[in-house]
């Protein structure tokens, strides 16, 4: 018993330790992005050589980057929006019907996850010219809707799996008609993973640089972009300064969701079995 508990003890040691590693892995660029944002040099060394805030003055001075991101909040809300509306139907019907071919729906619903970004773009570009909306703000839309789209199929499906779709049934038996229900009845149900969803369709629309890259207009450039053009011109930190404002935004994002859906259910689907956890415990 003595042998078998220290050997429990072991691998918990060797799991921490692991996560620790992954941890640190991850966070270890961005705390070199955020240390090299105050350097007092016009280039990037780490550790720095001195200390400054000239790259926040600097950033402050940019008005590409203001119009940059303006044009990305724009595009990422209403990427968001059309994503949340369409992958909400596809998830009710990939769980609530029985679809001909359902895995290759699936795959097909899901490809662009896998899909690299740039030969998407590329495809995308190519698309675009053969019907002639290359340029047009439709075009650039649909591209972030399309890529957004598989993380909010797979968030509301998974949420709708462990739906109890006796409470449709019973609405439905009291005389509620199908949009009545789900609005009222499986709408507020799954409301966490909605928003979930709506928060990693934002993010990942706002952070585009592969394939917007391809089918923007000059002068009309989101924030990727124009950081991707900036550091074709210039290697001073002032991307750093731009990157550290991202990061704080980001954590906002992510520690204002925490704190809105703390007390939320969240719906989990763990080896096909139906249970529930407050958005609390998952985040611990």
């Amino acid at each position: 018993m003595q042998a078998a508990a220290s050997g429990i003890r072991i691998r918990y040691l060797f799991l921490w330790a692991f996560t620790l590693l992954g941890v640190l892995f991850i966070i270890a660029p961005l705390f070199v992005v955020v240390v090299n944002s105050f350097s007092s040099v016009a280039y990037n060394v780490f550790p720095p050589e001195g200390f400054s805030l000239r790259w926040y003055q600097n950033l402050a001075g940019q008005a590409a980057f203001y119009a940059g991101a303006w044009r990305s909040l724009v595009l990422a809300t209403l990427a968001t929006l059309g994503a949340l509306i369409i992958g909400t139907m596809a998830g009710y019907a990939l769980v609530r019907y029985r679809l001909p071919m359902p895995n290759l729906v699936k795959a097909f619903m899901l490809s662009p996850i896998v899909m690299p970004k740039i030969v998407l773009g590329v495809a995308l570009f190519m698309f675009f010219v053969r019907i002639g909306t290359l340029g047009g703000y439709s075009s650039l839309l649909f591209t972030h809707m399309l890529v957004v789209l598989p993380f909010v199929i797979s968030l509301i499906a998974a949420a709708l799996f462990s739906f109890d779709w006796t409470l449709q049934e019973a609405a439905m038996d009291l005389g509620a008609g199908p949009l009545e229900t789900f609005f009222r009845v499986i709408l507020p149900e799954i409301s966490v993973s909605v928003v979930v969803a709506g928060v990693f369709a934002f993010v990942t629309s706002f952070d585009q640089v592969e394939t917007t890259l391809f089918l923007v207009r000059p002068g009309d450039n989101t924030l990727p972009v124009e950081m991707f053009l900036y550091l074709q011109k210039w290697q001073d930190p002032t991307i750093a300064a731009l990157s550290t404002v991202l990061i704080l935004f980001a954590v906002a994002i992510i520690g204002g969701l925490s704190l809105v859906l703390r007390d939320q259910k969240l719906p989990l689907d763990v080896g096909g079995s139906r249970t529930e956890t407050t958005a609390k415990e998952t985040t611990a």
